[in-house]
């Protein structure tokens, strides 16, 4: 789930042991770049990196959850809800029991919250899809953040809306915030 930072941590501390202390970054999309800015503002000076990019990052993951649920974006949850549905079968199918729900209930889910509410949620520990949400945003941790920090956002976005749009005063210095007009999720083609 996009606030579980572990894995990212011990692969960054892997890389310093196995190849010293070579300038490194680290670069989050999506989902990615929310749990990347967990990481940054948990971890701190602490992390083995130099410098993070972090590029269409839902960072209020409860007000993208309701964004994506209306208006063109309900495409783009119909899809990405189908690849989770798919991979939870694939995982039913091979490994019975080992998630909280069965393949009747998975196909009757509509919504990514609904999804999350019942599977990611409860398998990673959290009351429901809202604490997951509030307690894994990195919204309210982005002033923690210690390393020189890129986020790049585009206002035609559509997973997201006005609320994943930092302040610039809640910032630190060493994070820089670009928001383009346009982009779309991760496109930002130009030419």
């Amino acid at each position: 789930h996009s606030g579980e930072t572990e894995d990212a941590s011990w692969f960054l501390r892997w890389l310093q042991r196995e190849f010293g202390h070579a300038p490194t970054a680290a670069v989050g999309y999506s989902l990615g770049g929310n749990m990347l800015a967990c990481l940054l503002a948990k971890e701190g000076n602490d992390l083995p990196v130099d410098a993070a990019v972090i590029v269409s990052a839902p960072f209020m993951l409860e007000a993208c959850s309701y964004h994506m649920e209306k208006g063109f974006s309900r495409v783009y949850q119909r899809y990405l809800l189908n690849l989770l549905k798919a991979n939870a079968a694939r995982k039913l199918a091979a490994y019975p029991g080992t998630l909280p729900i069965n393949l009747a209930q998975l196909k009757s889910v509509r919504r990514i919250r609904e999804f999350d509410d019942l599977i990611t949620a409860r398998i990673h520990g959290y009351a429901d899809a809202i604490d997951y949400y509030r307690q894994c945003s990195a919204m309210p941790m982005l002033n923690r953040i210690a390393k020189p920090t890129l986020i790049i956002h585009a206002k035609d976005d559509p997973f997201m809306d006005h609320q994943v749009i930092p302040k610039p005063e809640s910032l630190p210095p060493q994070v820089e915030y670009q928001l383009t007009e346009h982009g779309g999720h991760v496109g930002f083609i130009g030419g």
